[in-house]
């Protein structure tokens, strides 16, 4: 009787043990993981800015490339200006296409030719000043950001 009271509780210790120690592996890999993703494995490559000019309104007109590194579904673009690690603000970003592009958002894997888009920066603040970053879903645990500029 003694001998299995002390094997249920042994079974009963390495039943908490493995709880503990699960949760504890979950909590370090969503804590981790997406700073890990983030810099080791990004989505695309930096952006290539091919053309910019100001608009008459004060803005930035940039026709852009990149290099699509991973198959992610595309959830967005931010755009910031200001100073990353103090204080900064995001602006607008409108993400034009050519004539007649009706096609997803999403992109293949590869070399990507982008534009026009407008971001309400002028040009010297978009090139001094400014940084992007892309969001995409690549798997179900969070979404991946890409430090995507500059």
């Amino acid at each position: 009787m003694r001998s299995e009271i002390l094997e249920l509780a042994l079974l009963l210790f390495k039943i908490v043990c493995s709880v503990i120690i699960f949760f504890a592996l979950a909590f370090t890999l969503f804590a981790v993981g997406p700073v890990l993703e983030t810099r080791y494995w990004p989505v695309v490559s930096k952006l290539q800015i091919l053309s910019i000019d100001a608009t008459a309104d004060g803005q930035t007109r940039i026709d852009a490339a990149f290099r699509k590194l991973r198959d992610c579904e595309y959830l967005g673009l931010s755009w910031f200006v200001g100073d990353r690690p103090n204080e900064f603000e995001r602006v607008a970003v409108q993400l034009m296409r050519q004539a007649g592009d009706t096609s997803s958002p999403d992109r293949p894997v590869g070399y990507q030719r982008a534009g026009p888009w407008i971001v309400g920066l002028s040009p010297d603040d978009l090139k001094g000043r400014s940084f992007a970053r892309l969001t995409h879903r690549c798997h179900p645990f969070w979404p991946t950001t890409t430090e995507f500029f500059p």
